[in-house]
């Protein structure tokens, strides 16, 4: 995993002094890398081994840093479904995996803001499982900014709120593969 780590906020001692929190540390990832479609569509397509073992560093290395989501939220896709799952299952006490159309790739931004107002994931850290160019768009909407988004890629945004230009990109993780 490359990571840009460009301010971690709210956790003692990262830079000699405690941050204040905020109310919102969104956690957004795009799936492993997948299977290109087969005649059972888009929404059947797994992740590759590659993706698999991307996805399952990225875990590894999060949890090595004690990081827990409050929250999982996932698109309903097979290959977003099993990227969350592989988090999940390598943080201990994960929280269950919440399933949320409006991470789909082709949501608007505003409309996945308002879902996530709607099932109460204003706060805290949450983390999102999603697609491109959803993630990207996202980030966009909510930063100014757009950072890139190959798969596997957690972008990390610390927001004052679910509106636009409230957030900034704080840390972005890419995998290894991306590099090479």
């Amino acid at each position: 995993m490359t990571d840009f780590l460009a301010k971690e906020a709210g956790f003692p001692g990262r830079h000699g002094r405690e941050n204040t929190p905020v109310p919102l540390l969104l956690d957004v990832l795009r799936h492993g890398e997948a299977e290109p479609a087969d005649s059972r569509g888009d929404a059947a397509r797994a992740l590759t081994r590659a993706g698999r073992r991307a996805v399952t560093e990225l875990t590894q290395g999060l949890a090595q840093e004690s990081w827990r989501p409050d929250r999982i939220l996932s698109s309903p896709l097979l290959r977003a479904r099993e990227t969350a799952e592989i988090v999940r299952s390598g943080i201990p006490d994960a929280p269950e995996i919440e399933e949320l159309h409006e991470l789909l790739a082709e949501t608007e931004p505003s409309d996945a803001l308002a879902a996530l107002q709607a099932v109460n994931a204003a706060n805290g850290r949450v983390l999102l499982v999603t697609h491109q160019p959803l993630a990207g768009r996202l980030a966009a909407l909510l930063t100014g900014d757009a950072p890139g988004f190959s798969p596997g890629t957690l972008v990390r945004i610390e927001c004052a709120g679910l509106r636009p230009n409230r957030g900034r990109v704080i840390r972005a993780i890419e995998p290894r593969a991306a590099h090479r």
